[in-house]
Parts: structure tokens; sequence; C-alpha cells
């Protein structure tokens, strides 16, 4: 390891599910994620560690990104996009056994 605290870089697996996912609304429609559910077991959002937006230079799609914390520890990405009213679970960031 070259630096300090590269150990405790986590493990990423790509997953590109739709997913369910509560928001709240407020001055925009899907503001920002409350919670999702993947196969049936139903994650709280406990914390908001990133978001941004992409846009896909071909067709112009616009998405909202979301790097959140659940209340199993693991980071998850998820994204949604704005034209097809849908939401995608692009990554799982596995924290537990570090």
């Amino acid at each position: 390891m070259s630096e300090a605290g590269e150990s405790l870089i986590p493990r990423g697996e790509e997953a590109n599910y739709p997913v369910q996912v509560k928001c709240y609304s407020g001055f925009r429609y899907n503001e920002r994620p409350l919670s999702f559910t993947v196969c049936g077991k139903e994650f709280s959002v406990m914390d908001i560690e990133g978001s941004w937006f992409e846009e896909d230079e071909t067709s112009r799609e616009r998405r909202a990104c979301f790097r959140v914390r659940a209340d199993d520890g693991d980071l998850y990405l998820l994204s949604y996009d704005q034209g097809r009213d849908a939401w995608v679970l692009r990554r799982i960031y596995r924290l537990g056994g570090l």
C-alpha cells in the first residue's frame, strides 16, 4: 500500500438493478432518497455522502445520482433517470468485514 488509509477503500460491485425508492419531494420531485427496496428488503438511507447530475452526451438523458450510506453500513450508488421516471441501483460498496 502506497498511502495511509488505502486499505479502507471499499470493494465495489457493479449492480444496475431497478429499485423502488421512497423519496423526499420538496422543491423538486424525487429530491432525495429516504429508503430503497432491493429484492424485497428495505434499506433506510442514513446519510447522503454525495450527489451530482450526469447527462448522456448522445441521448441527453439526465440522471440524478446519490451515494448513500444505508442502515446496514454499506454504501450504495442510486441514480434517478428523470426521462423514464425510474431508479437504478448502480453500485454497492461493501464495507463490512474491513
